[in-house]
This record gives C-alpha cells, structure tokens and sequence, in this order.
C-alpha cells in the first residue's frame, strides 16, 4: 500500500496545468464616469495613451453621470451593451465616502455580477484621479492561486504596451500555511519537520512551475517585455504592496470574483482599497 500510494504522489507531481495563451477581444470598452461628455472623452484620450492596444478599439460606449441612477440600471445597460472591459471609477454617484474603506456599491456591484473586467482608474466619480501619461509598461499579476489561472495573465499581456516589464507573482499566506502546520503536529503518524519543508517547497514548486511555463511561451509572443516570477511565502497584502511599491507597478491586475461568495475576493478588496493611486483590472 505504501509502494501504491507512492506512485500516486509521483504521478500527481508530475502533472502540470501548463499556461495557455489566448487573445483577448478588445473591441467595445465602456467608459462609465460621474462626469460630462467632455470628461469621458478626455479619459478615453488618456487610456489609449496608457494602453496603446486601445487605440483599436472599435466602440467606445461612454456613459456619463445624468445616464444612470441606480446600480441596477447600470448594470443592465452594461449586460445588454456587453462592452469587452469597464473603465470606470470608485464611489459613482457618492459624495459623503470614505475612499479608504470602500470602492463604493457601484463598484462592488459591478465587479461581481458583470462577466467583462472592471478598469479601476483612480480617484473617485466625483474626483477622477490622475494616471499614468505614458505607456503602461509596468504591469503585476497578482494571485494567491496562480497555478493555472492563465486568464489573469492573458489580460496583463493584453493591456500591456509591448514594452517594459511584467512580473508574474504569488504569495502564499503564512497564516493559512501555520494553521496546517498546526493540525499536522496534532497528528503523531506525521513527521512535523519533514511535513513543514515539504508542504512549504511542494506549495511554491506549483506556483513556480506554472509562472515558468507561462513566462517560456510569453517569451515567443511578447520580446518587448521583460517577464519576472516572484513566488514566496508572508503575509499577502503585506508582500503583494511592497512588491507594487518597489517596482514602481502601474497597473495591478488581480481576480476579484469567489466561487464561494457573492462578495469580492478578500485578497483583491483589500488591494483594491490599498492601491487607490493607480489603476487596477479587477477580474
């Protein structure tokens, strides 16, 4: 039995979900805005300088403040216009808030029940925050369940202006990680040390093999940018924020929706409120 069960971890090691490549369609982007025409227009001008691609695109939904009221009658609009990506900002249609603790319902909402991503730019519906004048060239894809997820990477590449650098990252949570370590060490059939070092390098060996096969196939498509793996295990928001900060990040993308709840995902609510200064994809 030992021989068997053996040979199955040896198996199970040596499956990889490899990276796949795909375009993403970038053709109808909608603009929602508590502004004007005009405000909508000036930041359209701005994306296409921000993410180049975007000078393709070939129908510009812009929808200003007086054009909804209500978040169902938003999120309506955008389900029956089915735009490829939402730019818009925090807190529409709020003007007592507290940018610090909420993206706002608009947002939440948003975020959660539309199937195209969110561009979040910054500052707020009332207060449009200023962004990167030139070409995005510093994009992070961040997770911590990397392995596999290749729709994340694929829409960092797709808003990247081919140029530059990406970094490809996952932070595996010493909290979740001790408090296996905890029932481990209840167990007296498992060596506690031997689990401890095992757990830890098989945990970072999948995210590293997957940010490997990604980054070997983005090498034949992409050979303007520069593409850097970062796999370690400490406190999420903690490592993912200095990671942003010291490589000067300008845009973050991360995934937002929760098989297991209506809510965003608890990792990309808490960057989503941390990095109020530049723009992220929520997914």
């Amino acid at each position: 039995m030992d021989q068997i069960d053996e040979f199955a971890s040896m198996f199970r090691r040596a499956e990889r979900r490899p990276f796949v490549h795909e375009t993403v369609p970038l053709v109808r982007v909608a603009i929602v805005t508590d502004g004007d025409a005009d405000a909508a227009n000036s930041i359209r001008e701005r994306l296409v300088t921000f993410v180049p691609r975007l000078s393709s695109v070939e129908d510009w939904q812009l929808i200003t403040g007086d054009q909804f009221h209500t978040v169902q009658e938003l999120t309506d609009r955008l389900t029956s216009d089915t735009p490829d990506l939402v730019v818009t900002f925090r807190h529409l249609h709020e003007e007592s808030l507290i940018p610090q603790h909420s993206l706002g319902v608009y947002v939440d909402v948003m975020t959660q029940v539309l199937a195209p991503p969110v561009l979040l730019l910054p500052g707020t519906g009332r207060q449009p925050g200023d962004f990167a004048s030139e070409a995005c060239d510093a994009i992070m894809v961040v997770t911590d369940h990397i392995a596999g997820d290749s729709r994340l990477i694929n829409y960092g590449v797709a808003l990247s202006a081919g140029t530059g650098d990406m970094w490809l990252c996952h932070v595996e949570d010493d909290a979740v990680f001790n408090r296996y370590m905890q029932a481990i060490e209840k167990i007296p059939e498992i060596d506690t040390e031997q689990a401890r070092v095992l757990l830890g390098r098989q945990l970072l060996k999948d995210a590293g093999d997957f940010i490997e096969s990604a980054i070997a196939e983005l090498q034949t498509r992409q050979t303007g940018v520069a593409y850097h793996a970062s796999v370690v295990r400490g406190h999420r928001l903690q490592q993912y924020l200095q990671l942003v900060e010291s490589h000067d990040v300008h845009l973050v993308v991360v995934n937002t929706k929760d098989e297991d709840q209506l809510a965003m995902h608890g990792m990309a609510y808490a960057l989503s409120i941390e990095l109020n200064d530049r723009p992220l994809l929520l997914l």
